[in-house]
């Protein structure tokens, strides 16, 4: 068992429906699965996270294999490393890219976290041979050197947690926006659209061991604009006419464009 206690650290056991410690705090499984190891006072709002409709978005864009080049990118990044065993996905949403994974490298041991209740509901459904728990991915339940791999896909993360639960010469694999990314719906909803900032190349404990670029255009029919659209905080921001006009496009072309780096971890974390 890799979990550990929210409340105390101490390692999790399972035992009948639920996972106890020696302390005694108690955690039960859902039907579907997963376990709830975010504490109430540790939540920074009532229902932290995606609300189920950005998750249902997103799983409308999943589904329509629209990211699908990044998640076989990621596939040929682990394939590569046939030493990774277990992976320890961060901010998993619904799934989707640790569902490819564990398609082609059924080898894997994966388990998610993500502190959205119904991101992790719809995950666990979907893959019930993973391992998912709610959980902050800045205070991760999980004991120390406990994976091979660390993947965070648009997600905060905290670095002196991903360095904890990884072992020595394991590896850490961060995806974030690519400059360009969605550059079309941004300057459709924005006057004045930015670009995404460079993804780092450096982080503490670590090392650069492999990095690359994802991208292409795709042309969007309506129904999977307004999935993106319900996907992302776009859905709420920039100007309420622009928003109102993307609800009646069709054939909306936009530029879809990820940025990935592996890191491998040279020293242990503390913890």
């Amino acid at each position: 068992m890799v979990w550990r206690c929210p409340s105390c650290g101490q390692a999790l056991e399972a035992s009948d429906d639920r996972l106890l410690c020696p302390a005694h705090h108690s955690f039960d499984r859902s039907r579907e699965g997963y376990v709830n190891l975010l504490p109430v006072q540790k939540k920074r709002s009532k229902h932290p996270g995606d609300s189920l409709e950005m998750v249902l978005g997103r799983r409308a864009i999943h589904d329509a294999l629209l990211y699908q080049p990044l998640a076989e990118t990621l596939c040929d990044v682990m394939f590569a490393r046939p030493q990774i065993r277990t992976l320890l996905d961060v901010g998993c949403g619904e799934g989707f890219y640790a569902g490819v994974l564990s398609r082609r490298l059924p080898h894997l041991a994966i388990y998610g976290v993500d502190v959205s209740k119904p991101a992790i509901k719809l995950a666990a459904k979907t893959y019930p041979h993973h391992q998912y728990a709610v959980a902050s991915s800045r205070d991760l339940p999980v004991m120390t050197s406990a994976f091979d791999m660390a993947l965070c896909v648009f997600s905060p993360c905290n670095d002196a947690e991903i360095s904890r639960v990884l072992r020595p010469g394991s590896f850490y694999l961060e995806v974030g926006p690519g400059p360009e990314h969605l550059w079309q719906l941004k300057s459709a909803l924005y006057k004045k659209p930015h670009q995404h900032k460079p993804l780092r190349r450096e982080i503490a404990r670590g090392s650069l061991a492999d990095e690359g670029e994802v991208c292409f255009d795709k042309t969007l029919d309506n129904g999977l604009l307004q999935a993106l659209l319900a996907a992302t905080p776009f859905a709420f921001r920039g100007r309420r006419e622009s928003r109102a006009a993307l609800k009646a496009q069709s054939a909306f072309l936009v530029t879809i464009a990820f940025s990935w780096r592996l890191f491998v971890l040279s020293a242990k974390g503390t913890g």
